[in-house]
């Protein structure tokens, strides 16, 4: 039996900075923030020392492809955890080499070549099969959806855990960050889980905001980020959805002997910057000034770790 080479990350490795000149496989309007600080004073484990996380690279994730995991791959790093790509599908052997698997921005093809994932398999169901079982025996599952059409490529595996995201996008009326627009969700509050130590864990955490993504529903898990009666679910510019809706984008919980954290946007993991049609700039992710992305991010692992 052939066995994974896991291909560790280390300072020396770079990757390519993706850009507006990135020939990925468009021109994007976001790329990654190089001036964002990612260091960590007091790393969780000595340098390349921590337990193992494990990036699925096989299934067309387009942070991934952009190399907008970047920053998060990053700071894992600098908080002592050893980081690889798995680029084949997901099984047994491989999963069980890893402490912390992450899913995120997930489709059945090339994102913005298609607009739609309705339908269409993501992940096969033996795949789905294995990481349930992973969980269920102890594994620790980071998991995201995100605005169509990754919320529909998603819902599978979430179901697999008895968690559903909506389908289109997500918006707020009224918690919202006022210098931007609805889909700039704000979780302060009664809004945030301070009781949960995703927020009030090793780091301090305040204050956050989400970029749209979905909203999620999960009974059996602590819901982290509320969203409040004033959240909608509507058509995303693909001309998906509406469709379903939930109150959480963000929940955490225990699956068996296992760890679930689920998010529905995805954006708060990164450290991009948009350039906006009238020249400006947006900071989205561990580069939002006011917001405790990093901090956030960073207790995060730290339970899905223990």
């Amino acid at each position: 039996m052939k066995k994974l080479i896991l291909y560790y990350l280390i300072a020396t490795v770079s990757f390519t900075c993706i850009s507006q000149e990135s020939n990925y496989p468009y021109k994007w309007p976001m790329y990654n923030d190089i001036n964002v600080d990612l260091s960590v004073e007091n790393p969780s484990f000595e340098f390349n020392e921590g337990p193992l996380v494990m990036i699925d690279a096989a299934h067309k994730n387009f942070f991934v492809q952009s190399h907008l995991i970047k920053p998060l791959v990053d700071i894992v790093l600098n908080d002592g955890y050893r980081v690889s790509f798995i680029d084949k599908k997901l099984t047994k052997e491989n999963l069980n080499q890893a402490k912390i698997l992450i899913i995120i921005t997930a489709l059945p093809f090339d994102f913005a070549t298609q607009s739609s994932a309705a339908g269409m398999e993501t992940y096969t169901e033996n795949e789905l099969n294995e990481v349930q079982a992973w969980v269920n025996n102890g594994g620790s599952l980071l998991v995201f959806s995100e605005h169509a059409p990754f919320d529909q490529a998603i819902n599978p595996l979430l179901k697999k855990f008895e968690i559903e995201s909506s389908v289109g996008v997500t918006i707020d009326t009224l918690n919202y960050d006022k210098s931007y627009n609805y889909r700039m969700i704000v979780f302060k509050g009664n809004n945030l889980n301070n009781s949960h130590p995703l927020v009030n864990g090793k780091y301090e955490v305040k204050k956050l905001v989400s970029f749209g993504g979905s909203a999620l529903s999960g009974e059996k898990y602590d819901n982290i980020l509320k969203l409040g009666n004033s959240s909608l679910n509507v058509k995303h510019q693909t001309g998906n959805g509406p469709l379903g809706s939930g109150n959480s984008q963000g929940l955490a919980g225990f699956y068996g002997k296992g760890k679930v954290v689920a998010f529905g946007d995805s954006n708060g993991f990164t450290a991009m910057i948009f350039n906006n049609e009238d020249g400006s700039k947006m900071y989205a992710g561990m580069n939002s000034e006011g917001y405790d992305w990093k901090n956030f991010v960073l207790n995060t692992f730290d339970w899905l770790s223990k």
